[in-house]
């Protein structure tokens, strides 16, 4: 696919999965270009997002119509706020995470994937190019372990992350490109860009 302004671009992937330090690496190569390019995550700043990381790390849980609602409201404000002005203003958006991972993890808990997809359409824009960064659930979490202090206790349980991440590979849009993240960081970057046509 070739880059242009504007585009959206979008990395998902089981956490563990080192979609986020790809989707900063692919940030600043396209600076680097000279593109006009922003980086954005979800959960994003605003209130809601803080309330999703809050609910991450925490013991307690709230019903899951609730918690999607928490992924909803954040999402609307972060199309509003970021992800639609830098669209309008022809920037490239590289965003880590979307609605896919709310479908794919909400779905891992029994929830109605394409229904939760389906809400989601209704406000959020589609992206140009997905990119599911796919590890197997062993290596992810050994690098979580290896990685972080603080742990998402739910999102990082073994038998959870196998349904998460089929669920990412069960996803069917013709724009999703799907790359081996097992390997070394930079193999797995130039995955990326060989799914990409970036002009010299």
């Amino acid at each position: 696919m070739l880059i242009k302004s504007p585009m959206l671009i979008v990395f998902e992937g089981i956490d563990g999965s080192g979609k986020t330090t790809i989707s900063k690496m692919l940030f600043s190569y396209l600076k680097k270009k000279k593109y006009n390019t922003v980086w954005f995550r979800e959960p994003s700043d605003s209130k809601w997002g803080k309330k999703i990381r809050d609910l991450a790390q925490s013991k307690d849980s709230i019903p899951l119509e609730e918690e999607l609602n928490y992924f909803i409201e954040d999402r609307k404000i972060n199309v509003k706020l970021n992800i639609k002005p830098a669209l309008n203003k022809n920037k490239i958006v590289i965003l880590d995470r979307y609605y896919f991972s709310t479908a794919c993890y909400q779905g891992a808990r029994g929830m109605d994937i394409k229904k939760i997809i389906k809400i989601n359409r209704e406000f959020a824009p589609e992206p140009d190019i997905i990119f599911i960064i796919d590890v197997n659930v062993k290596t992810a979490l050994e690098r979580i372990k290896k990685n972080r202090r603080s742990k998402a206790k739910l999102f990082e349980k073994r038998e959870f992350l196998e349904k998460v991440r089929k669920n990412y590979l069960d996803l069917n849009n013709n724009n999703i490109q799907i790359i081996d993240g097992n390997n070394e960081l930079n193999t797995v970057f130039n995955d990326v860009k060989k799914s990409i046509i970036i002009k010299s």
